[in-house]
């Protein structure tokens, strides 16, 4: 098969599907996950000593709420001697952004491909500044997960339709109304609220007042979608993005689920005060997720409203936007931002395009203090590195 005939293939399979939220399940009962093991978000870690502060903050944190430590120590030194077992979220069939992680107990939300039968989880997200996902983790945070789990996540399959609920149309309305769908979800959230009119009261103030809630709805969406590409042999189509905190890597669909990866970059852009640049924590997180799908950092051209929020130049941004844009081989059908004009959304990541062109790909990221205990301290863009993508089409 030619690579421009794979290619087609690929997008016309990741275009093809239909992601619906349909319901929910302990991550036990989902993804097979044992006492004793946790998912991370990122691609695997060479060794546990390569974990970063914030990472290994939140892995404690959940082995702490699953009860299987006494203190945060303990906990830290469970995983750095290999007593926990940990699994990257894609390998699991789940993502979840910056340092999210996946513990048994918690309950994920299962969306599934109505032209198909694939089926993927999204973890529920919290709020705050400090949060499990930015490495914090006290009886406030625990406080939080345990809301998710007995109020949000059960509300939310309460007042859902009988067919499900299709998360592409509330895409397409956030994107039209200026999100990017990675730091920006205000318009897909109220989308997602008005299509739920059961909901409780409560829920739906919280939900209105933590818009990237529907961040993870998004990243579900997108790797159901990318997911049905891997395998395809010769096609140059990505189907991922992630990030450790150590290394950036991308998946290719000639080359399945192998990682082709480079160092993590230093995400900049609007930092809340008192913190500065060299607090962040190198990009991490599965969220690079919709940039592989053609949202985020690859549609910064029409979100004006968010690169005034992180301090970015409207006319770099926008034009950097653009040629993130011409970096895919096809156009996406429902997904029609106006700024975009005639060309669109983007539809299959084509590496060989990133790779001629030279230039890293944009990713819009939340960033996470280095220390692993601050929480969330800024928004900003980071870069997927050219050579992962030059590395991945070595393989082919």
């Amino acid at each position: 098969m030619s690579e421009t005939h794979a290619n087609t293939l690929a997008v016309e399979r990741i275009l093809a599907t239909e992601p619906v939220l349909v319901g929910a399940q302990t991550a036990s009962s989902a993804l097979g996950l044992q006492a004793g093991h946790l998912g991370h978000a990122g691609l695997p870690f060479a060794q546990a000593s390569q974990i970063p502060p914030v990472v290994l903050n939140a892995l404690a944190g959940a082995a702490l709420h699953e009860g299987w430590a006494g203190d945060l120590g303990g906990a830290r030194r469970l995983i750095l001697d290999g007593e926990i077992i940990l699994h990257a979220n894609h390998d699991l069939g789940t993502v979840s952004p910056m340092a999210g992680v996946v513990r048994p107990g918690q309950l994920l939300m299962r969306i599934e491909n109505r032209a198909g039968n694939e089926v993927v989880h999204a973890t529920l997200a919290e709020s705050g500044r400090r949060a499990l996902r930015f490495g914090c983790y006290d009886s406030v945070i625990a406080e939080q997960l345990d809301y998710l789990d007995r109020v949000i996540g059960p509300s939310l399959i309460k007042a859902l339709p009988a067919e499900g609920l299709p998360l592409l149309p509330l895409i397409a309305q956030g994107v039209a109304l200026g999100d990017d769908t990675h730091q920006r979800n205000v318009g897909a959230m109220y989308a997602f609220a008005q299509q739920l009119p059961g909901l409780q009261s409560e829920v739906r103030q919280w939900l209105l007042g933590n818009p990237q809630h529907f961040l993870n709805y998004a990243m579900a969406a997108a790797k159901l979608s990318l997911d049905r590409a891997s395998g395809i042999q010769g096609s140059s189509i990505i189907t991922a993005i992630a990030r450790n905190g150590v290394h950036c890597g991308v998946r290719i669909a000639g080359a399945g689920q192998r990682w082709f990866t480079h160092a993590a970059t230093q995400p900049h852009g609007c930092f809340f005060p008192p913190h500065e640049p060299s607090d962040g924590q190198p990009d991490l997180g599965d969220s690079a997720i919709v940039e592989a799908y053609g949202l985020g950092g690859t549609i910064a051209h029409a979100a004006p409203e968010l690169a005034r929020l992180m301090g970015q130049d409207w006319t770099q941004a926008e034009a950097t936007g653009r040629r993130m844009r011409q970096l895919f081989t096809g156009q996406h059908p429902l997904i029609a931002p106006a700024l975009a004009g005639v060309d669109g959304a983007g539809a299959g990541l084509d590496a060989r395009a990133v790779v001629a062109a030279g230039e890293p790909l944009r990713i819009h990221t939340g960033i996470a203090h280095r220390d692993g205990a601050t929480g969330w301290i800024g928004i900003g863009v980071a870069l997927a590195p050219v050579e992962c993508f030059q590395a991945a089409l070595a393989a082919l």
